[in-house]
């Protein structure tokens, strides 16, 4: 094989290493991070505490689905029994938990089977983003130093290496997977890479209707690079989407509900608005002056007007924010609480600081891609990926959940960074002004340093709650220790019922699934109402326990509501006559109460 120059003037990605000069293969690198994955995250492994309560529910889906639950119905029927717990989840997020849970409850026993499996999926994303990650190298003509920096820096970006952890088998890192992918393939360009991005941007809002301004962000980028040159990718990457997602939600819903209009997932109005899209560039090409940009232009305003259109009539409000009408109650003391739903205003110093670094990192890898690259084609693909990052990285500022996204996006410039910088860094003379130069580059090109600087700061905006008369604040709440009691229906706060269900035979009243507000109005108000309410709804809901941690910090939500509440009542270990504890249960953070 013969060497060839790349574009960014760097090692040729086609030319061998030479003698001596080894460089570790992508899947040793894999199995590096993977390890240190593992050894950081095998405290909870061991305990079986997932990151977030999502976590056990997915797990749960997967359980109840191979159980014998139907493909269509992803109801979940311990809570609220007998009726369930209606969810909007996609099944398309289950079939890689399934793949791993199915045959190692085969070979494992049941607890040992799922961390196994809860801990490959996430390990096997991580794979797929560092593949994924390596295409987008090449096809930017990154040189090959790039290409393996940007494998090995993927930990070193707080929400990544947080969302390829064991155990976190929620949506979020295929989303991250989908994002990169989808960036790839608009670096490549063409209309066949425009029709797979299509239909990865189904596959993408199927999974989750978070991703919808990223692939709004991403078919703008189309269209941009349509006005601007001539290329018609916007038609193909249109038509695959709205025809991709209609087939996804025919094969992961019920065909009953193809006629309703959904907030919360993908359904007829986003394929509407996609068809009526499509069909309007498609249209385009027998106007006037589709030679000069300006015709061009004119060619696209009217197609976010018709999409734009087709969401608001059937969908209203909710077709921008599918919380728009959300109780108001549960508004402020829940969803209003949820940080990766926040702004930046709304978030620590740490967590500002790493949104904030990682759109620098963007800007000043961009910057020194664009003036290594050899031709206006290598410019043009690394403009496409800074206005994604970028843009990415302003939705993050908005709603911080998007940071996952913007930091993946992210990683390409890092990599441009520390390919052009650590060599320099590396050269000088003396051990340490290179040591000091090479850490430099690190924390220039990863936010993680940034975020840390800033963690100080987080103490001053904290809650000032004070421990529990128990004196039990701080301790694990141990749910698994449920399990010693006989099967019954539990009331607990609503972020404890994922995980009770998955590590006990209970069942609950409600966990924090936003489609069952009527329930989860009735939890709210029993821990954060007089305890004489609290009574009257748990006694509604015929449970036979009550169920809480008493540490300030997992009933803050509740004992902030008002004075005197339930909650409030828990902290200070002044029972109402109606709660009466359960032996064994009465010390720690996990307290069990008989109702009487």
């Amino acid at each position: 094989m013969h060497a060839v120059s790349d574009a960014g003037g760097g090692v040729s990605l086609a030319a061998p290493p030479a003698a001596g000069d080894w460089r570790p293969a992508l899947w040793q690198v894999w199995l590096g991070v993977s390890a240190l994955l593992v050894l950081i995250g095998l405290p909870r492994m061991l305990a079986f505490s997932a990151q977030d309560p999502d976590d056990y529910m997915r797990l749960l889906e997967v359980r109840d689905w191979l159980a014998g639950q139907g493909w269509f119905d992803v109801r979940q029927y311990r809570m609220d029994p007998p009726l369930g717990a209606d969810m909007h989840w996609s099944r398309l997020v289950d079939l890689p938990v399934a793949a791993f849970l199915l045959p190692f409850g085969q070979v494992l026993p049941a607890h040992a089977a799922q961390v196994a499996a809860m801990t490959a999926v996430p390990l096997v994303q991580l794979l797929v983003a560092m593949l994924v990650m390596r295409g987008l190298l090449r096809a930017l003509g990154a040189p090959r130093d790039a290409v393996l920096a940007a494998i090995a820096v993927l930990p070193l970006f707080p929400l990544l290496a947080s969302n390829f952890m064991p155990l976190r088998i929620d949506h979020h890192g295929w989303q991250a997977v989908a994002a990169l992918a989808a960036a790839w393939l608009l670096v490549r360009g063409g209309r066949r890479a425009a029709f797979a991005a299509g239909a990865l941007a189904a596959a993408w809002l199927t999974i989750s209707l978070e991703g919808l301004p990223l692939v709004a962000l991403l078919g703008g980028l189309f269209a941009l690079r349509y006005w601007l040159s001539g290329k018609r990718e916007h038609e193909a990457f249109l038509a695959a989407a709205a025809l991709s997602g209609a087939l996804l939600f025919a094969a992961t819903r019920p065909a009953g509900e193809f006629a309703t209009a959904y907030c919360d997932m993908l359904s007829w109005p986003h394929f509407l608005a996609l068809a009526a899209a499509a069909l309007l560039a498609a249209g385009s090409r027998v106007l006037p002056a589709q030679a000069r940009p300006l015709g061009r232009l004119a060619a696209l305003v009217p197609l976010p007007l018709a999409a734009g259109a087709a969401l608001l009539a059937p969908l209203g409000a909710c077709a921008v924010n599918p919380f728009a009408g959300l109780d108001p109650v549960l508004r402020r003391h829940w969803l209003d609480n949820i940080a990766e739903g926040l702004p930046i205003t709304a978030q620590p110093p740490s967590v500002a600081a790493m949104l904030l670094w990682t759109m620098l990192i963007v800007a000043l890898g961009a910057r020194l891609a664009l003036r290594q690259a050899a031709d206006e084609p290598a410019r043009e693909r690394w403009t496409m990926l800074a206005l994604y990052a970028l843009g990415a990285g302003a939705m993050s500022l908005l709603v911080m959940r998007a940071g996952l996204a913007a930091q993946i996006l992210a990683v390409p410039f890092a990599a441009v960074l520390l390919a052009h910088y650590v060599p320099r860094a590396r050269a000088l003379r003396g051990a340490a002004p290179r040591i000091a130069a090479t850490l430099a580059c690190i924390v220039l090109a990863t936010p993680t340093f940034a975020s840390a600087a800033f963690k100080p700061l987080d103490r001053l905006g904290s809650s000032g709650a004070g421990a529990s008369a128990a004196g039990a604040a701080g301790e694990p709440c141990d749910l698994a220790r449920l399990g010693a009691l006989p099967r019954a229906r539990l009331f607990a706060p609503l972020d404890l019922g994922p995980e009770i269900l998955a590590r006990t035979p209970h069942s609950v009243v409600m966990g924090n699934y936003h489609r069952n507000q009527a329930k989860m109005h009735e939890v709210f108000d029993a821990f954060a109402g007089p305890p004489g309410r609290a009574r009257d709804i748990v006694a509604a809901n015929r449970s036979g326990y009550l169920v809480a941690c008493v540490d300030p910090q997992a009933l803050s939500v509740y004992a902030e509501a008002g004075r005197g509440n339930l909650a409030d009542k828990l902290l200070a270990g002044d029972l109402p006559d109606w709660l009466e504890p359960v032996a064994g249960f009465e010390r720690g953070t996990l307290r069990v109460y008989r109702v009487r």
